[in-house]
């Protein structure tokens, strides 16, 4: 019997003890520990206080024989039941336990000659009614927790044998235990203080078990003897194993107390303990493990071994500190949408945690199928499993620094949280045990297992977390690990730890304001829940402080070794594995690359995973979290990257802000050149770059998705912009002109702003990637941009195959608004620069533009010239790439594609180009508009002391007819000259440079530009209007140093033409337009044309002119005429234009036209009339005074100052040539080269091409003939006598020529005579005949120039005359003629040859002072060699010979008109010279005089 006691014992006990977290193994465990002791003694006791004797009375008592016969005649029942029970709180356990049953050991009683043997003991119908746990805090040193179990049940079947004196036999038999049985027990806890000490004793003052054993049955031999025999013992039997049963529950429980409890509280006290006591200097330290180890350079002191955590940029670049920043700013900034909060909490809730706030682990990530135990033995077979694992507060940080490198090699990171929640949802499953020892069957075959599924939840508040982390990562190790060893997700870690020398916890630290008692809930009944929390809730508040003070040391000291360990073992695990048997001339598949095997072969791709699964886990999280999108078509990488990483750059969500300069062109203190006179520096910045919008990206999207079509096409698609947030731009523009003195000062700050309500680019890439070099590419090149391109082979169209680098296709769809706004402009027309992009806008510009630009950019991307800088950069990749063997190696010198236009890229440059040029005048014109003229500027002239300067209001210091020749140029260019009323300027440009059109034509000899298949050159500049001036008033000296110019014309332009020609024969333009016949590598012609209407102009301009450096010019100098006006501003001291004012009636014409197509000949037109003809052309027409005056007027001026100091520099104006000692060749002087060459002269312009070009002008005049047959020169002619007489054609000169008085005494004749000559006039000069040849040089003579004239032709005769007074008085008479006497000739014919040897030297030393004295120009002539009596021996024809003559006339006629005569003679000679007979008379001796003259 005292062997069955402990069966009731282990199932009351198994009760008891379930709320204690006893599992159930750990009670059969016990149950086969207590099972073999003797320890139950009999005696029944209710209640049992420490000090109480127990009853000594234990023996056991056999019945009277009037028992049995009653045990013999009646069976006992059990009346013991309750009635009805209670609503039963452990219902779903009490099920659970009676679907099973115990099987228990045999056991033996022997007493008092009784021996009884039970076996086959087999227990079922658990049941129990109610369990209470309470627990109270008496003090802080004490505190109690009180058990108290209901409704207790149990019913075992069992089979007995029994010897008895000579009675033998056996039957089986059933116990029950009464369901009104229950128990009340006390714990009692103590402590040495509950804030510093854990528990370390377990007492129960009170145990108060109440046992009722409702029935025992015995049968016997079928008969019911034996068994009536044996029940007659049950009611004795059972009172005395409920007295000694609850004894022995007491008992026990009160020895677990005393012995195994109070050791369980000391061992853990003890190891609490061990972590309450302060931490060895060390452990504290979290650079200890750095300091003490010794870590040694790779090579010498340059490399060293372990990754430097303090100098990661030199192993990424500086771009890796930016980025940490960058992340430091995103996570610790301000949240948004939560006052108070940092970003990282805002961006975990929208990103990272489920719609609770929850971050939901795999349990697969820490238990495989998340299996946390498994347990097979002689009770049950058992599983617990970790069904998922849910932290809440992640999203409470409150503060947070993440990896900063305390040292070279530890790593800090500390984190504070609000609070942390663990919640483990748990499930347990057990099933009977299936081994042949087993305790607990299962009843029935098709009984599930029991399932119990329950969670558990931990939280603390304020949480403090300093980890300290020592990682010795192998630089050299790290570096070379091959890009192919992490393609398979399998090999990372061991990858990436076999680069690990050492890792370890260097500092641990956690540290808690406060734990919430742990709660553990959903198990099958509400009282396992209440009971498991309440227990729970005792030991938090048992612990709690306790532990609270002791995890910072627990965590740095045990948790800290334990992951260190972990770490240690982790190093030690499988190495990296290597890449090998990789195809060398085998090309990248990207399916293979970013799909998986199943979507690879799909797509085309071999579908092996040779490429590991890495790069398609990594695309299909891209693809997933990043690029899937909303029901508005956003995409989620909006919400998740670009919003707070830009918020976090920013300060907004979306948009991209760099504040500052980011550009800044400056260019100071420019040196004298001709740039200074615009302005002496510039400066151009752009800052303030700001893009809103990032976070519209919306789908499709596309991010190197492989085309099925191909291996090596990667298409990538990107849309940007939505209706209420287009994809805006805007920067600031700042321009910076010279100081308040420049002409073109301005100091203007602009922002542009763009806007694009949508964009959207689709780029298809072709590129080719050896496998090998891929798969065995080291990290160390990761940062390495030409590694990259090194696994791209160079194209080479010869090789037939199909590799490298290139845009396959490219297209951008994007509308686009611009809008400017004035920050700070000196400018005040900026601030309307927006109306004028409104403008180019509704004209339909800026969408052109930018539809031809796109083109051009695809042209250009899609072309040679692109494809050949990329071929170039990969083809030297390799030589920058340090794992390459061509690493270090010279450049290769291969060549590729220049770059090469097209025709639609020059005609989208003219589109371009042309608006620009007319914007920017508009612009110009604004800021003029509302300005007023300018008056004349006081220009202070820089004189040095002592110069001569040349007077301008008195030119005759200079040269006495200086003044007169002034005054008469002056007249004539500004007065009518005939009939139709031209003025002389437009008649002197008519017959001297303009065509019959009026047109002055400049050829250009420009060898043009040539680049990039463009050839550009220009033919010539045209100006148009030369001939419609109506004013002319130039000249005018209005003081010293000043003229005075006066300037109207009718029109006034510039044609400018050119010759361009494109390369081009693969577009589509060139293709059309061979087709029709065009050969497009011919010059087309490009002109431009700019004619302007009612041109006025007003210029004042003041100059300085030195006389003696004017005079002391030599002729040699400025024989090019390239070097006159350097050599004319080299003797003026200062110029200056104090006045320059334009007014223009209109614009007649602004356009180009040739070369351009069709479309963009007519979209310029468009553009042109839409500025010029009716929105701005007021504008620009108004601006024209005030923009000359202020602008334009300051810019000449400084520009004629510029060019006056260069002028004046050594070698500005030529000296002449010093080395001449020759012969002047005429026919170079005076023809050009071709013709000079024709007469067999030199023909390369040794003498420049002064001379020539005048003579060429001279040619022109005198070749051409009137309808008269007269000389076009007599217009010249004409000209220049009328301003001297008044009459064209004449010469007068007035007033005395010659007068002279003699006093004549002769053979007795004395008389005074007086002889004068005066009122000379030369007339009908201006009747040359046509043609003329004067100077003209000989075939074959380099000194012998041919003359041939003819004058006196047409209706008027060659006329001198002049007054003749003869007056004289002697002793007998007195004479006094006065007359006019005149000889007129008709057509006088003279042919001249003249031998003239003029020196070189002398001639190109002349100086200009002596341009006037003929004298100095006879010095010049080689001097032919004299005797002493002055005639010539030796060569003759030496220096100046007139080597033929020949003069002829056709009629002379000789007159006389007498104004007073007192000789009749004379009188009757007047009347009979004009006979015919004396005008043939006076031809002959004319002729014979002639003749004369010609034979001397």
């Amino acid at each position: 019997m005292n062997d069955i006691l402990p069966l009731l014992f282990f199932a009351l006990l198994c009760i008891m003890r379930l709320p204690t977290s006893l599992s159930a193994a750990d009670a059969f465990e016990l149950l086969e520990e207590d099972a073999s002791r003797d320890f139950l003694h009999f005696g029944a006791t209710n209640d049992y206080y420490p000090g109480q004797s127990a009853s000594s009375s234990s023996a056991f008592t056999l019945p009277s024989r009037s028992d049995i016969v009653s045990a013999l005649l009646r069976r006992r029942t059990s009346n013991r039941n309750v009635s009805e029970r209670q609503a039963d709180k452990f219902s779903s356990l009490n099920k659970i336990l009676s679907q099973i049953s115990l099987r228990l050991p045999d056991a033996k009683v022997s007493r008092s000659g009784l021996d009884l043997t039970i076996t086959e003991i087999t227990c079922r119908d658990l049941n129990v009614g109610d369990i209470e746990l309470v627990h109270s805090i008496e003090s802080n040193t004490s505190q109690n927790l009180n058990v108290d179990i209901s409704g207790l049940a149990l019913r075992c079947d069992f089979t007995w044998q029994y010897k008895w004196s000579f009675f033998n036999g056996g039957g089986s038999g059933m116990a029950r235990l009464d369901d009104s049985s229950s128990a009340s027990l006390d714990l009692r806890f103590e402590s040495e203080d509950y804030d510093t000490r854990p528990p370390d004793d377990v007492s129960i003052p009170h145990c108060g078990p109440d046992i009722q054993i409702a029935d025992m049955d015995f049968d016997g031999d079928g008969l019911g003897i034996i068994g009536g025999i044996m029940n007659l013992f049950e009611g004795l039997l059972r009172d005395t194993v409920e007295g000694e049963l609850g004894d022995t529950v007491c008992d026990e429980l009160r020895g677990m107390g005393d012995s195994a409890f109070d050791d369980l509280l000391v061992r853990l006290g003890e190891e609490i303990g061990a972590y309450l006591e302060p931490l060895e200097g060390s452990l504290t330290d979290p650079l200890s493990v750095e300091n003490n180890m010794a870590v040694t350079p790779m090579i010498e002191d340059t490399v060293p071994m372990y990754l430097n955590f303090q100098e990661l940029d030199v192993y990424a670049g500086e771009w890796i500190n930016s980025a940490l920043d960058q992340a430091n700013d995103f996570f610790l900034g301000p949240s948004e949408s939560a006052v108070g909060e940092l970003g990282i909490n805002t961006f975990l809730r929208d990103n990272i945690l489920n719609e609770n706030g929850e971050f939901v682990l795999d349990p697969s990530l820490f238990f495989e199928n998340g299996v946390v135990f498994e347990g097979h033995d002689m009770l049950t077979e058992t599983t617990l499993s970790l069904q998922s694992i849910k932290i809440q507060g992640i999203d409470s940080f409150k503060e947070m620094d993440l990896m900063k490198a305390i040292g070279k090699h530890t790593l800090q990171n500390k984190l504070k949280l609000d609070h942390l929640s663990i919640v483990a949802e748990m499930e347990a499953e057990m099933k009977a045990s299936s081994k042949s020892n087993s305790v607990v069957v299962m009843n029935g075959n098709n009984v599930s297992p029991i399932t119990e599924n329950f969670t558990v939840e931990f939280s603390v508040t304020n949480i403090d977390i300093d980890a300290s982390v020592f990682l010795g990562i192998n630089v050299e190790t790290l570096g070379n690990l091959e890009l192919g060893s992490l393609l398979h997700s399998k090999d990372i870690i061991p990858c990436l730890l076999s680069a690990i020398d050492e890792a370890k916890f260097s500092g641990l630290s956690v540290t808690v304001q406060d734990m919430v008692p742990p709660k553990l809930s959903g198990f099958i009944d509400y009282g396992i829940d209440h009971l498991i929390s309440t227990a729970a809730a005792a030991l938090f508040d048992m612990y709690e402080n306790v532990l609270i003070k002791a995890m910072p040391n627990f965590l740095e000291m045990y948790v800290r070794d334990m992951m260190n360990d972990f770490a240690e073992n982790a190093l030690d695990a499988d190495r990296c594995p290597k890449i090998e048997n990789v195809e060398e001339d085998r090309y990248v598949d990207f399916r293979d690359m970013f799909y998986d095997q199943a979507d690879a072969a799909l797509a085309g791709g071999s579908g092996d995973g040779r490429y590991g699964n890495v790069i398609p886990w990594v695309m299909n999280i891209i693809d997933d979290q990043f690029l899937s999108a909303d029901d508005d078509g956003l995409l989620a990488i909006n919400d998740m990257l670009i919003a707070p990483l830009t918020k976090s750059q920013s300060g907004t969500e979306g948009a991209f802000k760099l504040n500052g300069t980011f550009v800044n062109l400056n260019k100071e203190e420019v040196t004298l050149d001709i740039w200074q006179a615009f302005a002496d520096n510039l400066r151009l910045t752009l800052s303030d770059l700001s893009v809103s919008g990032l976070d519209t990206l919306k789908g499709p999207m596309k991010l190197l998705e492989p085309r099925t079509s191909s291996a090596h096409l990667l298409e990538n698609q990107l849309s940007l912009g939505i209706p209420n947030k287009p994809l805006d731009a805007s920067f600031q523009f700042g321009i910076d002109v010279g100081d308040e003195t420049s002409p073109l000062a301005t100091h203007n700050i602009m922002d542009l702003q763009f806007s694009m309500p949508s964009m959207e680019v689709l780029a298809v890439v072709f590129a080719t990637v050896q496998e090998s070099r891929l798969m065995k590419f080291p990290l160390k090149d990761m940062f390495n941009f030409s590694c990259w391109l090194s696994m791209i082979p160079v194209s080479t169209k010869s090789s037939g195959i199909n590799v490298g680098l290139a845009m396959h296709y490219l297209d951008l769809i994007f509308d686009i608004l611009s809008n400017t706004e004035c920050v700070s402009c000196s400018n005040t027309w900026l601030e309307d620069l927006n109306s004028i992009v409104q403008f180019l806008d509704k004209n339909n510009f800026t969408s052109e533009l930018k539809s031809r630009a796109l083109s051009i950019a695809s042209d250009l991307l899609e072309g040679d010239w692109v494809q050949g800088m990329v071929d170039k950069e990969i083809s030297q990749a390799s030589q920058r790439c340090p794992h390459d063997a061509a690493f270090g190696s010279s450049q290769t010198g291969q060549t590729h594609s220049p770059f090469k236009a097209t025709r639609s890229f020059v005609d989208g440059v003219l589109y371009a180009a042309f608006p620009l040029v007319q914007v920017i005048a508009v612009a110009l014109a604004q800021k003029h508009s509302n300005l007023e003229i300018a008056p004349p500027v006081d220009v202070q002239l820089d004189i040095p002391d002592g110069a001569k300067l040349i007077d301008l209001t008195d030119l005759s210091s200079v040269a006495s007819w200086a003044d007169m020749a002034l005054g008469e140029v002056r007249n004539y260019l500004g007065g009518n000259v005939d009939e139709s009323q031209d003025l002389g300027i437009t008649s002197m440009l008519q017959s001297l440079i303009l065509d019959d059109n009026g047109l002055l034509t400049i050829p250009i000899e420009d060898e043009g530009f040539d680049a990039g298949g463009v050839k550009l050159s220009l033919y010539d500049v045209t100006m148009v209007g030369l001939d419609s001036f109506t004013a002319f008033n130039v000249l005018k000296t209005s003081g010293p140093s000043m003229f005075s110019n006066s300037v109207k014309l009718q029109r006034l332009g510039v044609t400018v033409k050119m010759g361009l020609s494109v390369e081009d024969e693969d577009s589509n333009q060139a293709r059309m337009l061979a087709a029709n016949g065009i050969n497009i590598n011919e010059m087309e012609t490009i002109t431009v044309s700019l004619i302007l209407k009612d041109v006025n102009l007003d210029v004042s301009l003041l100059m300085a002119m030195d006389q003696d450096l004017m005079g002391e010019l030599q002729l040699g100098s400025i024989l090019d005429t390239n070097n006159i006006l350097n050599c004319l501003l080299s003797t003026i001291h200062s110029l200056g234009l104090s006045k320059f004012v334009m007014d223009v009636g209109d614009i007649e014409e602004f356009s180009i036209s040739g070369f351009i197509s069709e479309d963009t000949n007519n979209s310029i037109k468009s553009m042109t009339e839409a500025i010029f003809a009716s929105e701005y052309k007021s504008v620009v027409l108004d601006a024209f005074p005030a923009f000359t005056s202020i602008t334009i007027r300051p810019i000449l001026h400084d520009i004629m100052r510029v060019l006056v100091d260069k002028a004046r520099d050594d070698g500005a104006c030529p000296e002449p040539d010093s080395t001449a000692n020759g012969i002047l060749d005429w026919r170079d002087l005076l023809l050009s080269e071709g013709r000079a060459m024709q007469l067999f002269g030199r023909g390369n312009s040794p003498y420049g091409n002064l001379f020539r070009m005048i003579f060429g002008v001279l040619e022109n005049m005198m070749s051409e003939a009137d309808d008269n047959g007269l000389s076009q020169m007599n217009d010249l002619v004409t000209s220049l006598t009328e301003r001297q007489s008044n009459v064209g054609g004449d010469l007068y000169y007035p007033g005395d020529i010659f007068k002279q008085d003699l006093d004549v005494a002769l053979n007795g004749l004395n008389a005074a005579i007086e002889l004068g000559v005066s009122d000379v006039r030369l007339s009908n000069l201006n009747s040359l005949g046509a043609p003329i040849k004067v100077l003209q040089p000989v075939k074959g003579e380099s000194s012998i120039l041919d003359n041939t004239a003819s004058i006196g032709a047409g209706s008027e005769a060659l006329r001198a005359e002049f007054r003749l007074l003869i007056k004289g008085k002697g002793n007998e008479v007195e004479v006094h003629n006065e007359l006019m006497l005149g000889l007129s000739m008709r057509n006088v014919d003279m042919m001249l040859e003249l031998l003239a040897q003029v020196e070189e030297l002398p001639f190109f030393n002349f100086p200009l002072q002596d341009v006037l004295n003929l004298q100095c120009w006879l010095a010049t002539v080689v001097t032919p060699a004299l005797n002493k009596y002055g005639i010539r021996e030796g060569e003759r024809d030496t220096g100046i010979v007139l080597q033929s003559l020949a003069l002829a006339v056709a009629e002379a006629r000789l007159d006389i008109e007498c104004i007073e005569c007192s000789s009749p003679m004379l009188i009757e000679m007047s009347d009979k010279l004009g006979s015919p007979e004396a005008v043939d008379d006076t031809t002959d001796v004319a002729n014979m005089v002639f003749d004369y003259i010609s034979n001397l």
